[in-house]
Protein backbone atom coordinates (compact mmCIF):
# COMPACT_ATOMS: atom_id res chain seq x y z
CA UNK A 1 0.00 0.00 0.00
CA UNK A 2 1.73 3.44 -0.69
CA UNK A 3 -0.25 5.88 0.71
CA UNK A 4 0.18 9.91 -0.56
CA UNK A 5 -0.63 12.53 2.69
CA UNK A 6 -1.49 15.91 1.52
CA UNK A 7 0.92 18.05 4.35
CA UNK A 8 -0.89 20.71 5.59
CA UNK A 9 0.74 24.04 7.40
CA UNK A 10 -1.07 25.98 9.89
CA UNK A 11 0.77 28.85 12.05
CA UNK A 12 4.27 27.64 10.90
CA UNK A 13 4.19 24.29 11.62
CA UNK A 14 2.51 20.97 10.01
CA UNK A 15 -1.04 21.03 11.09
CA UNK A 16 -1.65 18.68 14.04
CA UNK A 17 -4.63 16.25 12.10
CA UNK A 18 -2.11 15.70 8.96
CA UNK A 19 0.72 14.15 11.91
CA UNK A 20 -2.42 12.48 13.28
CA UNK A 21 -3.35 10.68 9.84
CA UNK A 22 0.90 9.69 9.80
CA UNK A 23 0.45 7.69 12.74
CA UNK A 24 -2.44 6.02 11.25
CA UNK A 25 -1.23 4.95 8.04
CA UNK A 26 2.00 3.87 9.74
CA UNK A 27 -0.26 1.81 12.24
CA UNK A 28 -2.43 0.39 9.57
CA UNK A 29 -0.32 -0.08 6.85
CA UNK A 30 3.11 -1.40 8.43
CA UNK A 31 4.88 -3.09 5.26
CA UNK A 32 3.61 -0.05 3.26
CA UNK A 33 5.34 3.08 1.77
CA UNK A 34 4.45 6.83 2.98
CA UNK A 35 4.99 9.37 0.93
CA UNK A 36 4.42 13.21 1.52
CA UNK A 37 3.16 16.37 -0.69
CA UNK A 38 4.12 19.40 0.39
CA UNK A 39 3.00 22.63 -1.19
CA UNK A 40 3.69 26.21 -0.88
CA UNK A 41 5.79 29.11 -0.87
CA UNK A 42 9.22 29.08 1.31
CA UNK A 43 8.44 25.51 2.27
CA UNK A 44 11.62 24.94 5.53
CA UNK A 45 14.10 22.09 6.42
CA UNK A 46 12.70 21.20 9.43
CA UNK A 47 9.19 20.65 8.45
CA UNK A 48 10.47 17.62 6.05
CA UNK A 49 13.07 16.77 8.94
CA UNK A 50 9.85 16.42 11.32
CA UNK A 51 8.00 14.16 8.35
CA UNK A 52 10.73 11.72 8.35
CA UNK A 53 10.12 11.46 12.37
CA UNK A 54 6.77 10.51 11.74
CA UNK A 55 6.96 7.91 8.95
CA UNK A 56 7.60 9.32 5.58
CA UNK A 57 9.76 7.91 3.30
CA UNK A 58 9.92 10.42 0.63
CA UNK A 59 8.45 13.81 -0.13
CA UNK A 60 7.59 15.66 -3.18
CA UNK A 61 7.80 19.77 -2.56
CA UNK A 62 6.54 22.07 -5.09
CA UNK A 63 7.71 25.84 -3.75
CA UNK A 64 6.17 28.32 -6.15
CA UNK A 65 5.21 31.98 -5.49
CA UNK A 66 1.80 30.61 -6.88
CA UNK A 67 1.43 28.35 -3.85
CA UNK A 68 1.49 30.80 -1.08
CA UNK A 69 -1.83 30.38 -0.36
CA UNK A 70 -4.42 28.21 -0.98
CA UNK A 71 -6.41 27.97 -4.73
CA UNK A 72 -8.30 25.12 -5.70
CA UNK A 73 -7.06 25.31 -9.28
CA UNK A 74 -3.44 25.85 -8.39
CA UNK A 75 -3.25 23.35 -5.71
CA UNK A 76 -5.22 20.61 -7.50
CA UNK A 77 -2.75 21.08 -10.60
CA UNK A 78 -0.04 20.59 -8.68
CA UNK A 79 -0.99 17.47 -6.78
CA UNK A 80 -2.43 15.75 -10.25
CA UNK A 81 1.03 16.07 -11.19
CA UNK A 82 2.28 14.28 -7.68
CA UNK A 83 -0.32 11.50 -8.10
CA UNK A 84 1.37 11.07 -11.55
CA UNK A 85 4.58 10.73 -10.51
CA UNK A 86 3.94 8.79 -7.13
CA UNK A 87 1.32 6.41 -8.41
CA UNK A 88 -0.21 6.01 -4.85
CA UNK A 89 -3.09 3.68 -3.88
CA UNK A 90 -4.39 5.84 -1.90
CA UNK A 91 -4.27 9.68 -0.86
CA UNK A 92 -5.30 10.85 2.48
CA UNK A 93 -5.63 14.41 3.83
CA UNK A 94 -6.83 15.80 6.89
CA UNK A 95 -10.24 17.28 7.00
CA UNK A 96 -9.79 21.30 7.37
CA UNK A 97 -11.24 23.32 4.56
CA UNK A 98 -8.32 23.05 2.52
CA UNK A 99 -8.24 19.58 2.30
CA UNK A 100 -12.18 18.91 2.30
CA UNK A 101 -11.74 21.45 -0.87
CA UNK A 102 -8.91 19.58 -2.66
CA UNK A 103 -9.51 16.09 -1.88
CA UNK A 104 -12.78 15.47 -3.88
CA UNK A 105 -11.29 17.73 -6.79
CA UNK A 106 -8.56 15.02 -7.25
CA UNK A 107 -10.79 12.29 -6.71
CA UNK A 108 -13.35 13.36 -9.50
CA UNK A 109 -10.07 14.17 -12.03
CA UNK A 110 -9.04 10.68 -11.52
CA UNK A 111 -12.56 9.56 -12.31
CA UNK A 112 -13.81 8.10 -8.98
CA UNK A 113 -15.15 9.43 -5.39
CA UNK A 114 -13.99 10.50 -2.41
CA UNK A 115 -14.42 8.99 1.45
CA UNK A 116 -14.44 12.28 3.67
CA UNK A 117 -14.77 13.20 7.06
CA UNK A 118 -13.42 9.57 8.07
CA UNK A 119 -12.43 8.43 11.64
CA UNK A 120 -10.95 4.80 10.89
CA UNK A 121 -9.39 2.83 7.74
CA UNK A 122 -8.82 -0.71 7.60
CA UNK A 123 -7.91 -3.18 5.05
CA UNK A 124 -9.34 -6.31 3.92
CA UNK A 125 -7.47 -8.06 1.75
CA UNK A 126 -6.31 -5.65 -1.00
CA UNK A 127 -9.58 -2.78 -0.59
CA UNK A 128 -9.57 -0.17 1.71
CA UNK A 129 -12.85 0.38 3.62
CA UNK A 130 -13.69 3.78 5.24
CA UNK A 131 -15.74 4.40 8.91
CA UNK A 132 -17.52 7.26 8.68
CA UNK A 133 -20.10 7.80 11.87
CA UNK A 134 -23.73 8.85 10.71
CA UNK A 135 -27.04 9.76 12.69
CA UNK A 136 -25.58 11.96 14.88
CA UNK A 137 -22.76 9.03 15.76
CA UNK A 138 -25.25 6.71 16.80
CA UNK A 139 -24.03 4.52 13.84
CA UNK A 140 -21.03 3.83 11.62
CA UNK A 141 -21.49 3.67 7.61
CA UNK A 142 -18.30 1.37 6.45
CA UNK A 143 -17.88 2.07 2.53
CA UNK A 144 -15.13 0.96 -0.19
CA UNK A 145 -14.28 3.15 -2.84
CA UNK A 146 -14.18 1.77 -6.21
CA UNK A 147 -11.16 2.83 -8.50
CA UNK A 148 -7.59 2.34 -9.19
CA UNK A 149 -6.94 4.92 -6.54
CA UNK A 150 -8.58 5.45 -3.03
CA UNK A 151 -9.49 9.16 -1.78
CA UNK A 152 -10.75 10.54 2.21
CA UNK A 153 -10.32 13.00 4.06
CA UNK A 154 -10.42 12.20 8.19
CA UNK A 155 -12.48 14.16 10.67
CA UNK A 156 -10.82 16.27 12.88
CA UNK A 157 -9.24 14.92 15.63
CA UNK A 158 -9.79 11.50 14.90
CA UNK A 159 -6.39 9.84 15.08
CA UNK A 160 -3.55 10.57 17.75
CA UNK A 161 -0.22 11.61 16.91
CA UNK A 162 2.93 9.49 17.98
CA UNK A 163 4.39 11.18 21.15
CA UNK A 164 7.55 9.80 20.24
CA UNK A 165 8.75 9.30 16.50
CA UNK A 166 12.11 7.68 15.67
CA UNK A 167 11.95 8.21 11.66
CA UNK A 168 14.67 9.09 9.69
CA UNK A 169 15.03 11.83 6.78
CA UNK A 170 13.41 11.42 4.18
CA UNK A 171 14.36 11.84 0.18
CA UNK A 172 12.82 14.74 -1.31
CA UNK A 173 11.69 15.01 -4.88
CA UNK A 174 11.10 18.90 -6.04
CA UNK A 175 8.05 19.14 -8.62
CA UNK A 176 7.87 22.10 -11.10
CA UNK A 177 4.57 23.20 -12.50
CA UNK A 178 4.03 26.34 -15.06
CA UNK A 179 0.61 28.21 -14.08
CA UNK A 180 -1.56 29.63 -17.25
CA UNK A 181 -4.09 31.86 -17.61
CA UNK A 182 -6.78 29.49 -16.68
CA UNK A 183 -5.13 28.60 -13.61
CA UNK A 184 -5.34 32.02 -12.32
CA UNK A 185 -9.13 32.38 -13.14
CA UNK A 186 -9.65 32.82 -9.26
CA UNK A 187 -6.47 35.04 -7.30
CA UNK A 188 -5.73 36.10 -3.82
CA UNK A 189 -6.28 39.31 -2.08
CA UNK A 190 -5.63 39.00 1.06
CA UNK A 191 -6.24 37.05 4.52
CA UNK A 192 -8.19 38.23 6.98
CA UNK A 193 -7.74 36.41 10.61
CA UNK A 194 -10.90 35.86 12.35
CA UNK A 195 -10.90 36.74 15.96
CA UNK A 196 -10.82 33.78 18.18
CA UNK A 197 -10.42 34.13 22.30
CA UNK A 198 -9.78 30.57 22.19
CA UNK A 199 -8.52 27.70 20.18
CA UNK A 200 -9.46 24.35 22.06
CA UNK A 201 -8.54 22.21 18.81
CA UNK A 202 -4.83 22.35 20.60
CA UNK A 203 -6.18 22.54 24.26
CA UNK A 204 -4.00 19.00 25.88
CA UNK A 205 -6.73 19.85 29.03
CA UNK A 206 -10.04 20.41 28.60
CA UNK A 207 -12.30 20.59 31.38
CA UNK A 208 -15.97 21.08 30.61
CA UNK A 209 -19.42 21.87 31.99
CA UNK A 210 -22.98 21.04 30.51
CA UNK A 211 -26.64 22.25 31.43
CA UNK A 212 -26.12 20.39 35.28
CA UNK A 213 -24.08 23.33 35.69
CA UNK A 214 -27.00 25.32 36.64
CA UNK A 215 -25.63 28.93 35.72
CA UNK A 216 -23.23 31.70 34.68
CA UNK A 217 -21.92 32.01 38.27
CA UNK A 218 -21.18 28.34 38.42
CA UNK A 219 -18.97 28.55 35.58
CA UNK A 220 -16.57 29.96 38.29
CA UNK A 221 -15.35 26.04 39.62
CA UNK A 222 -14.75 25.11 36.20
CA UNK A 223 -12.56 27.83 35.19
CA UNK A 224 -10.86 27.56 38.67
CA UNK A 225 -9.80 23.63 37.80
CA UNK A 226 -8.94 24.03 34.85
CA UNK A 227 -6.32 26.82 35.44
CA UNK A 228 -5.63 24.66 38.34
CA UNK A 229 -4.77 21.75 35.30
CA UNK A 230 -3.30 24.44 33.32
CA UNK A 231 -5.88 23.16 30.62
CA UNK A 232 -9.05 25.33 29.17
CA UNK A 233 -12.55 25.23 29.65
CA UNK A 234 -15.09 24.11 27.51
CA UNK A 235 -19.41 23.86 27.31
CA UNK A 236 -22.08 22.26 25.59
CA UNK A 237 -24.29 24.14 23.19
CA UNK A 238 -26.84 24.03 26.24
CA UNK A 239 -24.89 26.57 28.43
CA UNK A 240 -23.95 28.97 24.88
CA UNK A 241 -27.49 29.13 24.08
CA UNK A 242 -28.54 30.59 27.53
CA UNK A 243 -25.05 32.80 27.32
CA UNK A 244 -23.36 31.07 30.34
CA UNK A 245 -20.41 31.14 28.85
CA UNK A 246 -19.24 32.11 25.13
CA UNK A 247 -19.82 30.44 21.93
CA UNK A 248 -15.73 30.19 21.51
CA UNK A 249 -16.10 27.36 23.88
CA UNK A 250 -18.65 25.44 22.52
CA UNK A 251 -17.84 21.90 21.75
CA UNK A 252 -19.72 19.44 19.27
CA UNK A 253 -21.43 19.25 16.23
CA UNK A 254 -21.91 22.98 15.95
CA UNK A 255 -18.88 24.06 17.91
CA UNK A 256 -15.50 23.11 18.05
CA UNK A 257 -14.23 19.33 17.81
CA UNK A 258 -11.05 18.76 20.22
CA UNK A 259 -8.80 15.59 20.76
CA UNK A 260 -7.37 16.51 24.35
CA UNK A 261 -5.46 13.73 26.19
CA UNK A 262 -7.65 14.86 29.39
CA UNK A 263 -11.19 15.93 29.06
CA UNK A 264 -13.16 16.42 32.63
CA UNK A 265 -16.93 16.33 31.41
CA UNK A 266 -18.90 17.69 34.56
CA UNK A 267 -22.97 17.61 34.19
CA UNK A 268 -22.80 16.60 30.62
CA UNK A 269 -25.41 14.34 29.78
CA UNK A 270 -23.36 13.07 26.48
CA UNK A 271 -25.73 13.84 23.70
CA UNK A 272 -24.30 12.64 20.30
CA UNK A 273 -24.00 16.19 19.11
CA UNK A 274 -21.43 16.77 22.05
CA UNK A 275 -19.64 13.60 22.44
CA UNK A 276 -19.13 13.71 18.31
CA UNK A 277 -16.54 16.53 18.43
CA UNK A 278 -15.07 14.85 21.35
CA UNK A 279 -12.39 12.54 21.10
CA UNK A 280 -10.24 12.48 23.94
CA UNK A 281 -7.00 10.01 25.48
CA UNK A 282 -8.89 9.78 28.70
CA UNK A 283 -12.69 10.94 29.20
CA UNK A 284 -13.43 11.62 32.82
CA UNK A 285 -17.36 11.94 33.81
CA UNK A 286 -18.81 13.34 37.09
CA UNK A 287 -22.53 13.18 36.74
CA UNK A 288 -24.99 12.59 39.17
CA UNK A 289 -26.95 10.48 36.86
CA UNK A 290 -26.49 6.52 36.68
CA UNK A 291 -28.23 6.36 33.23
CA UNK A 292 -26.58 9.48 31.59
CA UNK A 293 -25.27 8.38 27.96
CA UNK A 294 -21.91 10.26 28.25
CA UNK A 295 -21.48 7.07 30.85
CA UNK A 296 -20.57 4.91 28.04
CA UNK A 297 -17.89 6.73 26.45
CA UNK A 298 -15.59 7.54 30.25
CA UNK A 299 -12.75 5.97 31.26
CA UNK A 300 -13.56 6.71 34.59
CA UNK A 301 -16.83 7.89 36.28
CA UNK A 302 -17.36 9.87 39.62
CA UNK A 303 -21.44 9.38 40.30
CA UNK A 304 -22.35 12.60 42.51
CA UNK A 305 -23.59 16.36 42.35
CA UNK A 306 -20.69 18.33 40.63
CA UNK A 307 -21.00 20.86 43.01
CA UNK A 308 -20.21 18.50 45.74
CA UNK A 309 -17.04 16.87 44.06
CA UNK A 310 -15.08 19.49 41.90
CA UNK A 311 -14.49 21.58 44.99
CA UNK A 312 -13.23 18.31 46.48
CA UNK A 313 -11.23 17.63 43.39
CA UNK A 314 -9.66 21.20 43.17
CA UNK A 315 -8.80 20.95 47.00
CA UNK A 316 -6.79 17.60 46.25
CA UNK A 317 -5.15 18.64 43.50
CA UNK A 318 -3.52 21.85 44.80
Amino acid sequence: MKTLVFIQIRDDKIEENTLGILNKVKTTFASGEIVGALLGKGIKSEWIEELGLHGIKQVFTADDPELEVYLSATYAKTMMEIIKQVSPNFVIAAGTVYGEDLIPRLAVRNSTSCAQRVVDFTLQGETLHFHTPVRNDQAMKVTKVVGNIAFATSRTGAFFIDEAPSGSVPEVTNVSITFDDKDKVVKHIEIKKAERTVNLKDAKIIVAAGRGVGGKENFQIIRELADLLGGQIGATRACTDVHWVEETYEIGQTGQSVSPDLYIAAGISGAPQHMSGVKAKTLIVINKDEGAPIINYADYVIIGDMHTILPILKKKIQ
